[in-house]
Formats: structure tokens, C-alpha cells, sequence
């Protein structure tokens, strides 16, 4: 007997799965060579496309790591607004942040990539503000997640919640940059502890006062 029949793509499905192919290959030649190998010429070849199908989807090549890069800090965000959603004790609760910021799912490599997206950006006043846009909203995000992760435990932050994120967020970039050429668990291994440190928090719950 004859398969199913395929259904067609509609224009607007066919532009999204392109698009969408476009940034796979721009987000894996990224992460094989660096920002500046990837051209878009070899990003459409990847893909399977032309140049010109590339510049229907994107304007340039720092559009598409730039989208590329608000994806990636979408699903940070939403990773650990999952994290907090679910029902587990204080202890599973940090263990699964921990594994969070340092398992191997964990979007290490495209994080070292948005630091050399930042020196670029840092010369294009263009790109400047679309990149300055996206961490305002990343570090306005990330002040909601400690206020429910605060609440969650029931402790009260060390520093005001815009501190801890701003801190947070530029100590990981530091450690990224510090530890370059130490192997990737090492390095996960140094962020995850940072990030505890920084928040003050711990699998022990806090200590009883004495009576």
C-alpha cells in the first residue's frame, strides 16, 4: 500500500524551516571555528542554500548570531523558570541548578561565543544597540528568577537582586575568559561554584539560631 501523503509546506512554513536551518548551520560553524571564520557564504552552504537565500532571512552575519544568541538566552531563562515551577525539596531544587550551570546539556561554548560577539559589538554602534537591548532584557530576566529562587527557599539575598545579577552574569564572562584553556568540565565545574558563592546559597539549609 501506498505511504501517506506528505502534506506541502505552506510559503510561510517553508521560510521558517529555512530559517531555521540557516541558524543551526550559523549556531554549529560558530562553535567549530569562531565568529570570524564562519562567513555567510560557508553559513548558506552548510545549510544547503544560496547566499542569497541566507540575506531573505537575515540582514548580515551579526543578525544572525544575534538571533541566535537571544534564542540561547530565552532557553536559559526558561530553563531554570522550569526548575523553580517544579515541586522538590531544597536540596533537589540546588542540585538540579547545579547540573543546570554544569551538565552536559549546558550551552557552554555558544556562552564563549557571545563574549566575542560583545568585542564586536563593542566597535559596531549598530549591532551595539541591539546587543545592549537583549542583556538589559537577559539581566531583567535573570532578577525575576533570583526573586523566585529567594522566595522558593525562604532566605533573604545577600546583595539587592539587580547586584547579584549583574555580578553574576559579569563573573561568569570573567571565568570564561580567565579559564580559556582549561578543559571544559574544569570550567563548567568553576562557574557552577561561582554561582553559588555569589548567591550565598548552599544544599544546607540555614543554620538553626540558637535559643
Amino acid at each position: 500500500m501506498p505511504g501517506p501523503i506528505k502534506r506541502r509546506l505552506t510559503r510561510d512554513e517553508k521560510r521558517q524551516e529555512t530559517k531555521e536551518k540557516l541558524l543551526r548551520s550559523a549556531e554549529q560553524l560558530f562553535n567549530q571555528g569562531g565568529y570570524e571564520k564562519a562567513s555567510v557564504d560557508l553559513i548558506a552552504e552548510n545549510a544547503g542554500f544560496s547566499k542569497g537565500a541566507f540575506y531573505s532571512n537575515f540582514e548580515s552575519k551579526e543578525a544572525i548570531f544575534l538571533a541566535l544568541l537571544e534564542s540561547n538566552k530565552r532557553r536559559s531563562i526558561e530553563a531554570l523558570e522550569d526548575l523553580l515551577a517544579r515541586e522538590m525539596s531544597t536540596e533537589e531544587l540546588l542540585l538540579a541548578i547545579r547540573n543546570h550551570q554544569s551538565g552536559r546539556d549546558s550551552d557552554f561554548d555558544f556562552t564563549r561565543l557571545a563574549i566575542e560577539f560583545a568585542l564586536q559589538a563593542s566597535r559596531d554602534p549598530t549591532f551595539a544597540k541591539a546587543y545592549v537591548k537583549l542583556n538589559r532584557y537577559f539581566r531583567d530576566s535573570m532578577i525575576g528568577v533570583l526573586e523566585k529562587l529567594y522566595a522558593k527557599l525562604g532566605r533573604i539575598p545577600p546583595a539587592p537582586l539587580k547586584d547579584l545579577a549583574d555580578i553574576l552574569i559579569g563573573s561568569i564572562t570573567g571565568l570564561l575568559l580567565q579559564a580559556a584553556d582549561s578543559p571544559a568540565n574544569v570550567r563548567k565545574r568553576l562557574i557552577s561554584e561561582a554561582t553559588f558563592l555569589i548567591l550565598g546559597i548552599s544544599a544546607e539549609p540555614p543554620a538553626a539560631k540558637a535559643k
